[in-house]
């Protein structure tokens, strides 16, 4: 039977029963004129695969705004960065709702089928998703709402249209359920801690109400989920490991470094797997399920201890920000570069500026061709945290992460008038021990500034955790490790400058809901590491240095734009021919701003002249080396430029020249002349000639 469902607040309608009915759970989602289809599907897994193999896919069709794919391939490839950015963020607020002890495979596809101009599919994504895990009969503990959230003009919207979303200098994606908030992502243009706060919990009063219609969706369809089948007596095994973990065996978890402590760890495992090894025979149980379950016990118990002994794993106060250091220009052939190192984080960014040849073009449903002039890549090699994996392609981390660090700089970077180059940033973890994104975002600050980038501030960033005890106590840490953002139930990164934050990312495993106190105290320590951080960094460097004379310099011209055609050419030929001759880049606006880039082998003022020349901007005075091609009764044409010539009438030739000229000079040789006179209306050049030959 088909089944419609509104909620009129935002426009959303849902078809259910129509529409890929051999699927768990499928949710056609409409939203104006923008129309998603979700759908899941379990299987048990075969083995036990130690993490919820949770995969959500989320594909954009173009077919969906009309257009076709640009480029030789007509057919949707791999995913676009946008796409994994959607489909991680669903993910990160979906999978911890889910039982500890489910492990079933969950694969969730939601592909745009239709978009208008007014509204983008990110929510209908998100909670079509939710939405189709909750009428399914998986056991999944959500639903989760979710909102976007803008500010336009300083008033705050939720669910923005797509245009209020280009004009907002805030744009946020909450996500929660009716309890609490479980994920935030978003930029902003230096938002306080307390404006953040107060549109979190004003967002979660509407994420409260779309997670009520999704429960009485549920109820309406009278939908039973199916109960988590217990394949490795899993309780049993608990109780066994708890008793094994003695507050001595925790304690001796106290070491500062990593490599120590994880080996002391594996021996723990060990002691333990040989005192049951008769047991873990008999039962058939698999390494990675004890593994699984010896790590879960030791989360809480060592939660427990940092609230006894009032300290961390490795010895520091809830508040500490481990050890820093950093040093800038250490790559003398890149434009810019600095290390970021702190604890055993260490994160090397190698900036390189270019034209607008090297902007990175990309095609959107909601958007046509554009160029990307900013961009920032991050690369996790597995010797960061001394394992030996294959390598490959950047994944779905990877992307996120980068995207993270990017989004910091959002609001901070110089317009194209005021620096008019293409900016890449080249992010290479060199060790890892939690928090490399944020160690990305210092490391790509000062490096920014030694390659002369004019930052509006400097900006640096810092991971948060939380803890809370068996007494429902909660503890705050600041610029938490691997480990302790494994056993705690928060990861909260806050970037931002001085005056506020420029980037957010939030991630809430604890299915309770958190007070208002929390985040508060979270925010205010952040907001002091994160001072803290820059304080160290401008002790290396507080403002943009010199560009190098490796970066190609760059000269803007403006002209008027009926002259474009001009200087490119019938199909681009005289613009070729200019950067080839000069070694030059050139980029021509639709406006008629021209940028004409150069290294210290171009004849950057070679290329000037000649774009001006095209363009008609010849002024009275202006010198020109040009070539003789024709010689007449009445006085010499010169090429001033290719494609434009102007007359030395007989008279502007030196008297002692003027009888013998025809002979004395010869088809392209070449002559310095002198402007005196342009009518650009009719394209006549006067010239005199200064010297020849």
């Amino acid at each position: 039977m088909v089944q419609k469902f509104r909620f009129d607040a935002y426009d959303y309608e849902v078809e259910l029963g129509k529409f890929a009915r051999q699927a768990d759970g499928a949710v056609w989602f409409k939203n104006g004129g923008t129309v998603v289809l979700a759908t899941v599907v379990s299987a048990a897994s075969k083995d036990f695969p130690g993490f919820l193999p949770l995969h959500v896919e989320y594909r954009e069709k173009f077919s969906a705004a009309g257009k076709i794919p640009g480029g030789y391939f007509k057919r949707e490839g791999k995913s676009t960065d946008r796409e994994v950015l959607v489909a991680r963020l669903i993910d990160r607020a979906l999978r911890p709702m889910f039982p500890a002890n489910f492990f079933d495979q969950v694969q969730i596809l939601i592909t745009v089928y239709s978009v208008d101009k007014e509204h983008t599919p990110t929510n209908a994504a998100f909670l079509a998703s939710s939405l189709a895990l909750g009428i399914s009969k998986i056991p999944f503990m959500g639903p989760v709402g979710v909102v976007e959230v803008g500010r336009v003009d300083g008033q705050w919207i939720m669910n923005p249209t797509y245009p209020q979303t280009i004009q907002s200098d805030v744009r946020l994606v909450i996500a929660g359920t009716q309890e609490g908030i479980c994920m935030v992502e978003g930029s902003a243009n230096e938002l306080s801690e307390q404006e953040f706060v107060d549109i979190l919990f004003k967002a979660h009063e509407e994420i409260k109400k779309l997670a009520a219609w999704q429960e009485e969706i549920k109820q309406t369809l009278k939908v039973q989920n199916d109960a988590v089948v217990d394949r490795y007596d899993w309780f049993t095994w608990q109780n066994r490991v708890e008793q094994f973990l003695t507050d001595d065996h925790v304690k001796k978890m106290y070491i500062e470094d990593k490599v120590e402590r994880n080996t002391y760890l594996d021996s723990m495992r060990d002691a333990f797997a040989k005192q049951h090894e008769q047991e873990i025979a008999t039962a058939l149980l698999p390494t990675s399920v004890l593994s699984y379950l010896f790590d879960s016990v030791l989360k809480d118990k060592l939660t427990e201890e940092v609230f006894t002994l009032n300290k961390r794993v490795d010895g520091r106060a809830h508040t500490t920000v481990r050890a820093i250091s950093a040093e800038i220009g250490l790559l003398p052939y890149t434009h810019g570069s600095a290390v970021f190192t702190r604890g055993s984080t260490q994160a090397l960014a190698s900036i390189t500026l270019g034209s607008g040849e090297d902007a990175q073009k990309t095609e959107t449903l909601m958007e046509a061709k554009t160029n990307g002039t900013f961009m920032l890549h991050y690369n996790f090699p597995p010797f960061s945290t001394g394992e030996v994996k294959p390598i490959r392609p950047p994944g779905r981390r990877e992307i996120g992460h980068g995207h993270l660090a990017s989004s910091a700089f959002d609001y901070l970077l110089p317009t194209q008038d005021e620096f008019p180059y293409t900016i890449r940033i080249v992010a290479d973890i060199l060790e890892s021990d939690g928090s490399s994104s944020m160690a990305t975002v210092c490391s790509s600050t000062m490096g920014l500034l030694q390659a002369g980038v004019p930052l509006r501030s400097m900006v640096s960033g810092i991971a948060m955790g939380l803890l809370k005890s068996k007494q429902g106590a909660f503890k705050v840490l600041s610029d938490i490790s691997g480990l302790e953002d494994a056993v705690g139930l928060m990861d909260f990164k806050v970037v931002g400058t001085e005056r506020g934050i420029t980037a957010i990312q939030m991630d809430i495993k604890y299915k309770g809901g958190l007070v208002r106190e929390v985040f508060d105290t979270a925010l205010d320590q952040a907001r002091t590491g994160r001072l803290h951080i820059l304080g160290e960094m401008k002790k290396v460097i507080d403002a943009p240095h010199q560009l190098s004379n490796l970066v190609p310099k760059v000269t803007m011209i403006k002209i008027n734009s009926d002259k474009i055609g001009a200087i490119i050419g019938t199909g681009g030929k005289t613009i070729r021919e200019i950067t080839e001759k000069t070694r030059t880049e050139i980029d021509i606006e639709p406006d008629g701003m021209v940028k004409i880039f150069g290294g210290p082998e171009a004849d950057v003022l070679g290329a000037i002249r000649w774009v001006k020349t095209l363009a008609g901007q010849i002024t009275k005075g202006d010198i020109y080396q040009g070539k003789v091609r024709k010689l007449a009764d009445f006085g010499m044409f010169i090429e001033l430029v290719p494609g434009q010539d102007g007359l030395v009438h007989i008279s502007n030739i030196p008297r002692e020249l003027q009888r013998t000229y025809m002979r004395d000079f010869r088809l392209d040789d070449q002559v310095e002349v002198e402007v005196l006179d342009s009518d650009e209306v009719s394209g006549r050049i006067s010239l005199r000639l200064i010297t020849g030959k």
